[in-house]
């Protein structure tokens, strides 16, 4: 059965692994098991006897579908906020004005004052599945989803189920944009061009009032020139699997998404017609093609616009240590976890000074 997966940051920080790993597919499309809001489908049907026999192994010591002393299911489900086209599961209260809500819901009038996208109330709602913490999120992906890459959060569609899971943390909302812009944009147009997924998630990843702004990706994007780069559509249009997705890649994306949205009125009305063409005709005629700069190279003038934008104070925001930095140089941060408990000879030893 074919499904579509998008995780955040698909770029994976294990140099033994491709890029956006996953089993054998073209764009995160492979043949794998049901993928269950419950978690308990999406078994990979490729899965050897070694990985089965760990599962089993690991179900018997976790108890499979439970964490902590009272049981609890990993998968979120007793509470339920139901708010515009998303249904918001998690294992704690959450009030109808917290910041995660918020995000969802400015996200889709975003997404409706942009791109005039709007979904219909009769679709299937999105399901958001909220973990506690990154330990619970860690635990239900290796037990549910180990043929998936390490990341914060995951988006997955299968026929008209949209699933988004994250986990509570302090890039919550962040992660919530990305994925959610996945989800929405998925429901309304369908299918979409790798770069233009991506594009798209990373210009609405950020507050409202940003306006698509990612000062990561500008302020890195001069050393990628300094280093030969040149902008391409028409290559980035050609990669077709995020395995062969570089980080310099998404930034290009986004790049291009920024400039067509905010530079004139022609250039959005472009990109607002080949999404319109998208939903009709997925084979639509390229956004490369039809860009057309009089006596000018394309690439070169959306540099401009980004030369003029970094010109701007909101623009140059120093990068550092502890800045949010979301993934393209950095691992996925470890979950931390308790010191395990001595044994009985060790507390034994303990007693007894050894």
């Amino acid at each position: 059965m074919n499904i579509t997966w998008n995780s955040f940051d698909r770029r994976s920080p294990d140099p033994g692994r491709p890029v956006g790993w996953a089993p054998p597919t073209v764009f995160g499309l492979g043949t794998v098991g049901d993928a269950h809001p419950t978690g308990i489908g999406m078994r990979a049907a490729w899965t050897s006897g070694r990985r089965a026999f760990l599962l089993i192994a690991l179900s018997a010591v976790t108890g499979c579908a439970t964490l902590g002393e009272k049981g609890q299911s990993l998968v979120p489900t007793s509470f339920k906020t139901r708010t515009g086209p998303y249904a918001v599961y998690t294992n704690f209260p959450i009030e109808p004005d917290d910041p995660a809500i918020r995000s969802l819901q400015s996200l889709e009038r975003d997404i409706e004052t942009t791109l005039g996208i709007h979904v219909n109330a009769e679709e299937p709602p999105v399901e958001v599945y909220i973990l506690n913490d990154r330990q619970a999120f860690s635990h239900f992906m290796m037990i549910h989803y180990p043929e998936l890459p390490p990341r914060r959060a995951f988006f997955l569609a299968k026929g008209p189920q949209r699933i988004v899971y994250t986990f509570k943390g302090e890039r919550l909302e962040e992660d919530l944009r990305h994925e959610a812009t996945h989800a929405l944009l998925n429901v309304a147009v369908g299918d979409m061009p790798l770069w233009l997924d991506e594009g798209l998630a990373e210009y609405f990843e950020g507050p409202d009032n940003r306006r698509g702004m990612n000062a990561e990706h500008l302020n890195r994007l001069p050393k990628d020139r300094a280093a030969g780069w040149k902008p391409d559509l028409a290559r980035l249009e050609s990669i077709a699997s995020v395995r062969d997705m570089a980080p310099r890649d998404y930034r290009e994306s986004w790049a291009w998404v920024h400039y067509l949205l905010n530079d004139s009125n022609p250039n959005k009305a472009l990109l607002l017609g080949y999404l319109a063409d998208l939903r009709s005709a997925p084979g639509a005629k390229p956004l490369s093609q039809r860009i057309a700069v009089e006596g000018k190279d394309s690439g070169q003038v959306m540099l401009t616009h980004l030369d003029r934008v970094r010109s701007q104070p909101l623009a140059v925001l120093p990068t550092s240590a502890d800045s949010t930095i979301r993934f393209q140089d950095m691992p996925v941060e470890p979950a931390k976890t308790a010191a395990p408990r001595p044994g009985f000879f060790g507390r034994i030893g303990r007693f007894f000074g050894f």
